[in-house]
């Protein structure tokens, strides 16, 4: 558990095992500690690289415009800073968009690509429920509404179905290590809103594994799951339970479909 200068913030990491490097990049509002669960299973063979994003967790939470640009340099610079020249880059909903962005930019940092519950852009709808949320917070007319917006968003339908699910959910939430603020939360959803891979994906060479959730509301099909995957000749497809939250509800399932990737790969 370290912390180290990175471009113009103090960014939080861990290193975990011995091997390969495989970097774990975290979406919006989330921070590493997300990852712990998984960690002994993917540090067996690899040296598993946790991290908090700029505006989350223990990371620096500047309060300044962010880009995807600017969150892709921040892996670039950390890789940098660790002496790690390639690694297998794994990343779950706006971390997806950046370890995209990072296949793009820096092709031969990249050793594989795994995808997860992630878009080649953002939708329409969703950015605008979430930005009604956000202004909700931010005016004090809703305090809740972020936390609810995520709840109701992200867990499939049979959690929700649960009685007092929505209010669990938010407990939990509210009980994270390092609870990002409603500002940070903007500036992360603000740059990942502008994101758009559609152009460029199929440039991408890097061998690919995307993982959907099954049910996810959170990115529309058109850019998302099988879409995302066509797009990227070559790439392998699979879809797990558990709708946005899929890599966290389904996690075996989740780890052994990474893990046999990570293996294939040469």
């Amino acid at each position: 558990m370290s912390m180290t200068k990175v471009n113009d913030i103090n960014m939080y990491y861990e290193i975990h095992g011995e091997g390969e490097a495989l970097i774990l990049i975290s979406g919006n509002g989330a921070e590493s500690s997300q990852w712990k669960d998984m960690i002994p299973t993917f540090s067996k063979d690899y040296k598993v690289i946790p991290f908090d994003n700029r505006g989350a967790g223990r990371t620096d939470r500047p309060d300044i415009e962010y880009s995807m640009d600017m969150m892709t340099e921040d892996v670039i610079g950390l890789m940098d800073v660790l002496g790690i020249e390639r690694a297998h880059i794994l990343g779950a909903s706006m971390g997806g968009m950046i370890a995209q962005n990072i296949a793009y930019l820096y092709p031969d940092r990249v050793k594989s690509l795994i995808l997860v519950v992630t878009s080649m852009k953002n939708s329409h709808r969703v950015n605008y429920a979430c930005k009604q949320a956000i202004k909700r917070v931010m005016d004090g007319s809703d305090p809740d509404a972020l936390a609810e917006y995520s709840a109701v968003w992200s867990f499939p339908e049979e959690v929700l179905a649960n009685h007092g699910a929505v209010d669990r959910i938010k407990s939990a939430m509210a009980h994270v290590l390092n609870p990002q603020t409603v500002n940070t939360f903007k500036r992360q959803n603000d740059a990942l809103a502008t994101f758009d891979s559609s152009g460029w994906i199929s440039e991408l060479t890097a061998p690919t594994l995307v993982i959907a959730g099954d049910g996810d509301i959170i990115w529309p099909q058109k850019y998302s799951g099988q879409e995302l995957a066509k797009a990227l000749s070559g790439s392998k497809f699979v879809s797990i339970p558990g709708a946005h939250m899929a890599y966290l509800l389904s996690a075996e399932a989740f780890q052994n479909h990474v893990v046999e990737f990570l293996t294939s790969v040469e």
